[in-house]
């Protein structure tokens, strides 16, 4: 197991934002404890946020892949402060060929990434199930919900997420809730929704949510329990 130094002084240094999205991100690892099979593919992985996250609750064989240099290059003092090799972090131009062998991880996260992938994403999605071994999971969680008609992520506008890009991209710089000078495809206004993720694939099992009432009356019903949560949590399992 790799040794890891405790990641409260290097959370101290980042912006409050960054802060609330590390420590939302540590409760919500916590939560999927028993989904957690190494090693794990923090997918999207910007400068290490969920990497170090992942280390905080327990899981100490995890990789990062991002496709902004940038981004990784400024992650690498604090993954070197926590004791993680600058390895474990890489910088990979187009996530849709991964630098890992077939059925090589046990669990693949895409933690508030895929809303900021332009549709189409099979190409992103098919290759995160190309890495995940038989009977591991990809857990795909923070990003919104495009089935829903409110933007919960961007614009906080009703109806964008169900607009063609071009129409929600005037639609929300006429609202004055966009720069038109700031990238709209990358900004994560439309999310995911659950076809559109299990489109691509083949041999899933859906692990559903039943934290509450409504996610255990929706699979009984034969419904994705979180077909109407703002920001759901799928989990689908590789047979």
């Amino acid at each position: 197991m790799q040794a890891v130094s405790d990641t409260t002084s290097i959370v101290a240094r980042w912006s409050p934002t960054a802060q609330g999205r590390y420590h939302t991100a540590v409760r919500e690892f916590r939560a999927l404890a028993h989904l957690w099979r190494e090693p794990v593919l923090d997918f999207g992985s910007s400068g290490g946020l969920s990497l170090l996250a992942l280390h905080a609750v327990g899981v100490s064989d995890c990789w990062g892949v991002e496709p902004e240099r940038a981004r990784v290059e400024g992650g690498l003092p604090n993954l070197r402060d926590a004791g993680i090799a600058a390895e474990r972090l890489q910088h990979v131009p187009d996530t849709r060929v991964l630098p890992f062998p077939a059925a090589y991880f046990g669990t693949v996260l895409a933690n508030a990434v895929l809303e900021h992938i332009p549709q189409p994403r099979e190409a992103y999605i098919r290759e995160l199930w190309r890495v995940l071994a038989p009977g591991g999971h990809l857990i795909v969680a923070e990003t919104p919900n495009k089935y829903l008609p409110l933007d919960y992520h961007t614009t906080n506008l009703w109806g964008v997420p169900w607009l063609p890009t071009a129409w929600a991209r005037r639609y929300a710089i006429w609202r004055g809730r966009y720069s038109p000078t700031r990238d709209w495809e990358h900004s994560g206004w439309r999310g995911i929704g659950y076809w559109e993720l299990v489109a691509p694939l083949t041999d899933y099992e859906l692990i559903p949510e039943h934290s509450v009432p409504r996610h255990r009356l929706l699979t009984a019903l034969g419904i994705p329990a979180s077909i109407f949560d703002p920001y759901p949590c799928w989990v689908l399992r590789k047979v």
